[in-house]
């Protein structure tokens, strides 16, 4: 049944292999008598409750980890601004001109950054939090929202916070299928 491998990869997602095909085995078994739309709320409902219940288990971990995270991201940003700062610098005293922000080197060298850092940042939380990498990609979205209300540390909008954070998914999401490829591989 497609529908059933579907949904395996969406628990593995949130939770191990293992455990997805169990818990959709269930669901599947349940379903019979209930229903497909009950099997996929309850999938989803699955889905969505257990990020949280393994913040709930371990929170102190998974804040700490979450703040150091931040803290390599707003460290990542100084650097930059100084790299950027050196880069303006050296550019206006041998041109002699001012400097066009607009051309295509300088959105370039402002994307790659911003493109690059989240995926980093997940990347860390899933080589730090191997198997929890969703709740602590939860509890740094949260701080990283509560960082950009700041109007005096965030980016205010400059950099949408829903792409930032969704990078740092994908980061998470690549460094947890590598990790669980080495361990595949081991296993073979």
């Amino acid at each position: 049944m497609r529908s059933v491998h579907i949904a395996e990869r969406i628990l593995a997602l949130v939770t191990t292999p293992d455990r997805a095909a169990s818990t959709v085995g269930d669901l599947t078994e349940q379903s019979a008598t209930r229903g497909m739309p009950w099997f996929w709320s309850g999938l989803f409902r699955t889905a969505a409750s257990l990020p949280w219940r393994d913040v709930a288990e371990n929170p102190a971990r998974v804040t700490g980890l979450a703040f150091l995270c931040l803290a390599v991201g707003i460290g990542l940003d100084l650097l930059f601004a100084c790299l950027t700062g050196i880069a303006f610098l050296g550019v206006a005293l041998a041109s002699g001109h001012p400097l066009h922000v607009e051309s295509l080197g300088w959105r370039i060298w402002f994307a790659v950054p911003m493109l690059v850092c989240p995926l980093f940042i997940g990347w860390m939380l899933a080589r730090r939090a191997p198997g929890r990498e969703l709740p602590a990609c939860l509890v740094y979205a949260i701080l990283v929202s509560i960082y950009n209300l700041v109007p005096m540390f965030g980016n205010n909008g400059t950099f949408p916070n829903t792409l930032c954070i969704l990078l740092v998914l994908a980061g998470a999401a690549w460094g947890r299928s590598r990790r669980l490829a080495a361990t595949r591989r081991q296993a073979l």
